[in-house]
């Protein structure tokens, strides 16, 4: 089943971070699609919640070096 959740990370000061962030949430099992801004910091993640957990899509970006939390 694919769903979509928002998730909040801080620490983002340009486009780089936003690349490092979907890049590291990309290579998860399950991720159909990442759109990361820098500038509000908001992840918008679509996944397969069959293939991937929220919770691991947070841990790929504390591992990219990023604060986040889970919005929606």
């Amino acid at each position: 089943m694919t769903t979509t959740q928002i998730f909040k990370a801080s620490g983002l000061h340009c486009s780089s971070c936003s690349m490092l962030i979907t890049m590291a949430v990309e290579e998860l099992d399950g991720v159909k699609a990442v759109a990361c801004n820098h500038a509000t910091g908001e992840t918008v993640v679509m996944f397969d919640h069959d293939a991937v957990s929220a919770a691991q899509i947070r841990a790929a970006i504390l591992e990219a070096g990023y604060a986040a939390e889970l919005v929606h």
